[in-house]
């Protein structure tokens, strides 16, 4: 078996069954509705009294929680269901943070994201953990950025379809949830190790669109990736305030403290948004200015521009089992440094933080640590050099010089 090979994450963590970390027992999960500030701060309170205190907010926009035990986990699930939290019963779908609420959206995304989850609720057993469904209405925030097995773009009256990123045409409203079940079912076939990627490679994509009539599609549509940080006008008139948790992380304290700042400020609730962020949703204008420095106060981040955005670490050593390098305070390091392009810190070769290619990546192996320039972790599988294997102790000296010469 290849080092790649050997690396493959065929499992995800969830509330019901959380997965092993360095630091404990990590669950994830999903809700189906926004937050009320009582359901955020007592989230918080629970990653204090289950796990380490630590709260994260993934690139795909879903909640963790950190440092939980055998015993603890139950009780993280029971206080979940005391706050009435709704999760995916069904297939999990994912759409925008601001779906319904966006003024520029092309689709309000919810009752196609009910129908393909209720209707594929069978085939979960038999799809793969990671199976992926995303539908991009289109707005402020889009869902671009997100690899996905089937990808649903809003057009107007239509969908555009991509099958593992590849573009397939287009499907009439009505049809969308009935044709996503349906290419559900056919990998749900092949059983839970199969993706959309090997079924395309295996029938072929015209045949899997011809058996399944989409229409053609023009150009694919241009997709604005607009940070989530900022403010975001809504359809009644308020704001959404996005702050940025620095490498997706937030200590339950600040979280809580947050919750009871933006319930003073008059949101209304709270949503996780893909990007490592958390929208505060329904803000009069006037208090926006007062609420973003008090979340800057509490270490959020608050300014798209902030080098930070640009910067992914992984949980690393010790928190995940798995790592072979401290990642966070090496990225608060080179931070500042990083004026364009990508730094991705990773304390191993899964790349879990940010699976695709980053201007300069740096990589935890046994060996020492790997500096790879315009790839991701796996690539310094491949190739010893440039620029290779290094000893730790000469990372930040190394990125630090390559970050200050590089002119893009």
């Amino acid at each position: 078996m290849s080092a790649v090979a050997a690396m493959r994450r065929g499992a995800c963590p969830s509330l019901p069954e959380p997965m092993p970390t360095g630091d404990g027992l990590l669950a994830r999960l999903q809700p189906l509705e926004p937050l009320t500030f009582d359901q955020l701060a007592g989230l918080a309170r629970l990653a204090h009294e289950t796990g380490n205190g630590i709260l994260e907010v993934t690139a795909r926009g879903k909640l963790q929680l950190r440092g939980l035990t055998p015993q603890s986990a139950p009780r993280l699930a029971e206080g979940v269901a005391r706050l009435a939290i709704a999760l995916p019963e069904g297939f999990p779908v994912e759409h925008g943070a601001l779906a319904g609420l966006d003024p520029a959206a092309r689709a309000d995304p919810r009752r196609l994201a009910t129908m393909i989850s209720e209707g594929a609720a069978p085939l979960v057993p038999r799809l793969a953990p990671k199976m992926s469904v995303t539908l991009d209405a289109g707005g402020a925030l889009s869902l671009a950025a997100l690899k996905a097995d089937i990808a649903l773009t809003a057009t107007g009256a239509c969908w555009r379809v991509a099958l593992a990123g590849r573009e397939a045409g287009t499907v009439d409203a009505a049809r969308a949830a009935t044709l996503v079940v349906d290419l559900l079912g056919a990998l749900a076939q092949d059983g839970p190790q199969a993706r959309m990627a090997d079924l395309v490679a295996r029938e072929g994509l015209d045949a899997l669109v011809g058996r399944r009539r989409l229409t053609p599609g023009d150009a694919p549509l241009a997709r604005d990736a607009a940070d989530p940080v900022g403010t975001h006008a809504l359809n009644d008139g308020t704001v959404a305030l996005g702050l940025g948790l620095a490498f997706g992380q937030v200590r339950g304290e600040a979280l809580e403290v947050l919750a009871q700042e933006a319930r003073e400020a008059g949101a209304r609730h709270a949503e996780p948004a893909a990007g490592r962020a958390l929208l505060l949703v329904g803000l009069p204008r006037e208090a926006v200015p007062g609420l973003m420095a008090q979340a800057a106060a509490l270490g959020f981040i608050t300014d798209a521009a902030d080098p930070r955005r640009r910067v992914f670490a992984c949980a690393g050593r010790p928190a995940c089992a798995s790592a072979r390098m401290e990642t966070h305070a090496l990225a608060t390091e080179l931070a500042p440094h990083v004026r364009h392009g990508e730094l991705h810190v990773s304390g191993c070769a899964k790349g879990c933080a940010h699976p695709a290619p980053a201007r300069l990546t740096i990589v935890g192996l046994d060996e020492g640590a790997g500096l790879v320039v315009e790839g991701t972790p796996r690539d310094v599988l491949a190739r010893s050099r440039p620029p290779g294997i290094v000893p730790e102790a000469r990372l930040r000296a190394l990125a630090r010089d390559f970050l200050d010469k590089d002119e893009g």
